[in-house]
């Protein structure tokens, strides 16, 4: 024989009244990735090469999404060549500029979608150990 149905025809259910339980929504939204405008955490530094030594400029950038960064010297963009190279260390977020035939006065840009940051530093050419570049 079939078991009790207790009052519910088989195959439905019946509900059961108690007390109310909280209610809780759960949301399928994606939230967008929190942005941050560029920083420097280290901004370039202005130093002294000797004639014919290869000068380097380092700058430590933050930023969400990660910053483009841009090379500048007397306002104009600073073009890759045989004498420039431009690097970035994704691990510790340096940016590096290396110059064989450098001019004074530089700047770097930080650039991302939610704003910008700049920072500016002279070269300047002396005798040998004056206020070096820092590598």
């Amino acid at each position: 024989s079939d078991p009790p149905t207790h009052g519910a025809p088989v195959g439905q259910t019946q509900a059961v009244s108690g007390p109310s339980e909280p209610q809780w929504h759960v949301s399928t939204s994606l939230k967008k990735p929190v942005g941050q405008k560029p920083v420097f955490l280290q901004p370039i530094r202005s130093c002294t090469v000797t004639h014919g030594e290869v000068a380097r400029f380092h700058a430590c950038v933050s930023g969400m999404p990660r910053p483009e960064i841009r090379w500048f010297h007397n306002r104009q963009p600073v073009q890759a060549s045989k004498n420039v190279v431009f690097h970035f260390d994704e691990v510790t977020n340096v940016a590096t500029l290396i110059i064989v035939d450098a001019f004074p006065d530089y700047k770097v840009m930080a650039l991302n979608s939610e704003g910008s940051a700049e920072s500016t530093a002279s070269l300047l050419f002396g005798l040998p150990g004056e206020n070096p570049c820092i590598l």
